[in-house]
């Protein structure tokens, strides 16, 4: 069976994790995090794509990641603006057993048309953010004699295949594992690691680009040391983007235009506010499990309103009361009852009592849900789905609507 397409939009913003396999410390080195994190970046370069914060982990790898539409300079027909969210994966038809059929055969059918092409001085800079400049323009080189010999549509394919892997998470994702993996599993490297690297797939959650969900996502991530127990302050593990941003160099300058981008401020500002959510801490007697226990509680809550008003739209329209209507009813039956909702017969508090950049030092599904943002967005993003995409649904939404995205208070100077 098929494994299903993951969530993928165009112009879209996620949160991204990967584990090593066994959650092994295969990445508790200083120097494999020193490469990994540049990798980090590396990659985005040659994907199209921006790292907005970024923390490498003994274990795992948090990335903050912006994919956008392909520049319009690029295209390869003006005013047909290619469906960059396609690029990297099968039609949905292709996820069909490819069995023989009367009509087709076992031919498989064809991807997306790709729509865009780079030049090759484009595509020399990519690839060498990644292959290094030598190689690089080995590979630039191969394609003209390529052409001088008569085969330029041999050349043409290989630059198609690049393109690609451009402008797409999970293609991101796979020329970054690849090349960590490289790093590992090289028998003239330091690790002489043999097999699988990372454990399973990768996971992405889109997140909603409003300001204090952009802010307290990029604090959540550079917070995990901290909340790991491995670091004493977020600008004290280097190896994530907010304590690059606080160094001198080309890549410091880098996360530091990130941050900016991201929340719309000089970088002191956004220094400062990221600050003030590592500084916000949970609420005095409110333990991690009660606030875990308050957004699982929301979260069922909010699903049985959903569906109480359906119910009733229903009934409105058919006019059906009393026992016919009874069958319909079982649809609400995991409901909270009235004191499981905090006495409010239903009904959850206008204003949540928690801020989200309270709730970064504790694990909560908001953070690694397919939708972190308001319950709107998650239903919003899943209708601009292409159509055959499995439906996912919008629970971790409906966790995220139990906190308040509302940036914290500064602390005066």
């Amino acid at each position: 069976m098929a494994r299903k397409n993951r969530i993928s939009l165009p112009d879209a913003i996620y949160h991204v994790t990967t584990r090593i396999a066994h959650r092994a410390m295969l990445l508790a080195g200083d120097a494999i995090k020193d490469k990994v994190f540049r990798l980090i970046y590396d990659c985005a370069v040659f994907s199209g794509v921006e790292v907005l914060a970024c923390c490498v982990m003994d274990n795992h790898l948090h990335i903050f990641l912006h994919v956008p539409k392909v520049p319009e300079e690029f295209w390869m027909v003006p005013g047909a603006e290619p469906s960059s969210y396609a690029f990297g994966m099968r039609p949905p038809e292709c996820r069909d057993p490819m069995w023989p059929r009367p009509s087709q055969g076992t031919v498989p059918l064809p991807r997306p048309a790709l729509g865009f092409m780079l030049g090759d001085d484009e595509l020399l800079r990519r690839l060498a953010a990644i292959y290094g400049g030598k190689r690089a323009a080995a590979v630039v080189e191969g394609w003209h004699r390529l052409e001088k010999a008569g085969c330029a549509d041999r050349a043409e394919a290989h630059r198609e295949r690049l393109c690609r892997r451009m402008y797409n998470i999970s293609q991101y994702m796979k020329t970054l594992k690849e090349s960590v993996t490289r790093v590992f599993n090289s028998p003239d490297g330091a690790f002489r690691h043999e097999g699988a690297l990372w454990q399973g797939r990768f996971h992405s959650g889109v997140v909603e680009p409003r300001a204090a969900v952009l802010a307290t996502v990029a604090a959540y991530i550079a917070y995990n040391p901290v909340k790991a127990g491995i670091a004493d302050a977020p600008w004290s593990w280097r190896w994530s983007s907010f304590a690059c941003a606080l160094g001198d160099g080309q890549l410091s300058a880098t996360c530091r235009g990130m941050y900016e981008r991201m929340l719309g401020c000089a970088w002191e500002e956004a220094r400062g506010r990221l600050e003030a959510m590592f500084a916000d801490g949970l609420p005095e007697g409110l333990s991690a499990e009660a606030l875990r226990e308050m957004c699982r509680r929301h979260a069922r809550e909010e699903r049985n309103m959903e569906l109480r008003a359906a119910i009733d739209g229903r009934r409105a329209v058919t006019g059906r009361t009393g026992p016919e209507a009874a069958g319909e009813e079982d649809e609400a039956e995991d409901a909270p009852d009235e004191a499981e909702a905090g006495g409010s017969g239903g009904t959850w508090p206008e204003t949540p009592r928690v801020r989200a950049s309270q709730a970064i030092r504790v694990t909560l599904g908001v953070f690694r849900g397919a939708f972190i943002g308001s319950v709107g967005f998650a239903r919003r993003m899943l209708r601009e789905l292409p159509p055959g995409f499995p439906s996912h649904g919008v629970h971790s939404a409906r966790l995220c609507s139990a906190l308040a995205w509302v940036e914290p208070p500064r602390r005066a100077a």
